[in-house]
């Protein structure tokens, strides 16, 4: 299957919305990043616009969109949803801001607990059982690929802001999303390498084919050694790099600018790569021929 660009653009904007509105959340709870706050909130909300801009190039026919939001079950429905729940959020932080007042705990813990769902349910309009690279490992890559993409987001804003209480949390993050996203890769391996295609046995059609049709034996075969072998093992080798990065930078705060920039780079190529090969493995679980 050919990369869905619109939607990998979809995805990766969703991603770093939670993701910032997650690292939000957290450095609230525990009483840091105040002046990072208001530059967080704008990075949130132009991610999500431009995510939704990526969603509404995918539609050929955009007014048949209507016809989805008419059954709760549909993904683009709780998609919307998730969209509208973040917008309430970003007013509500944005009132909260504009008063000159600090963000009550209990908001902090419902905008993270609102971008976790909203994760899940980006994840969960992917999900069909008949091509088994998208399955629930779908939700953990999204969910991880946040982690990370919020932790290098708000490690850039932090060192915009000069907040190095901040910045020495944003790292922490980074470290622990690179080691999650790494992670949420090695369970979406562990998947495919467990899936099973039935050989059927198929015969090329002399009057409708040029060439004989391939069936696909192993995603995992495919993963490491085939068609997407270079997605796979490039979007690895930068999600290490971010660990590294992460690692080194734990002892420079205050001036890990450099390592930032590398970080927020390999972040960005790694979510970019491995989403394409998503698309790669995209295959029937039966092929007809």
């Amino acid at each position: 299957m050919e990369a869905q660009w619109p939607l990998i653009i979809f995805t990766l904007f969703v991603c770093l919305t939670c993701g910032i509105f997650g690292a939000m959340s957290i450095l609230t709870l525990k009483g840091q990043g105040r002046q990072l706050q208001f530059t967080s909130l704008i990075s949130a909300t132009v991610s999500l616009a431009i995510g939704g801009f990526g969603a509404f190039l995918h539609l050929e026919h955009w007014e048949r969109i209507f016809n989805g939001f008419g059954h709760i079950t549909s993904g683009i429905t709780q998609e919307l949803i998730g969209c509208v729940a973040l917008a309430v959020i970003i007013v509500a932080w944005f009132v909260v801001l504009r008063g000159g007042k600090e963000i009550p705990k209990a908001l902090a813990w419902i905008t993270l607990a609102v971008a976790v769902l909203m994760l899940v349910a980006t994840g969960h309009s992917y999900l069909m059982p008949a091509r088994p690279a998208w399955g629930i490992a779908l939700i953990v890559f999204y969910v991880a690929n946040a982690c990370l993409l919020g932790a290098v987001a708000m490690w850039l804003i932090s060192i915009m802001k000069k907040d190095e209480a901040s910045e020495g949390s944003s790292i922490q993050f980074a470290l622990v999303g690179s080691v999650v996203q790494l992670a949420a890769m090695a369970v979406y391996t562990i998947a495919c390498s467990m899936t099973k295609f039935a050989d059927f046995g198929f015969y090329a059609d002399p009057t409708s084919m040029t060439t004989a049709p391939t069936h696909v034996d192993s995603l995992l075969a495919i993963m490491v050694s085939g068609d997407g072998a270079l997605m796979f093992w490039c979007s690895i080798a930068c999600a290490v790099v971010a660990l590294v990065c992460a690692i080194a930078a734990k002892k420079k705060v205050g001036a890990s600018k450099p390592y930032m920039i590398i970080a927020v780079i390999v972040a960005i190529a790694s979510s970019i790569l491995f989403r394409v090969l998503f698309y790669q493995l995209g295959f029937a679980m039966v092929l007809l021929y």
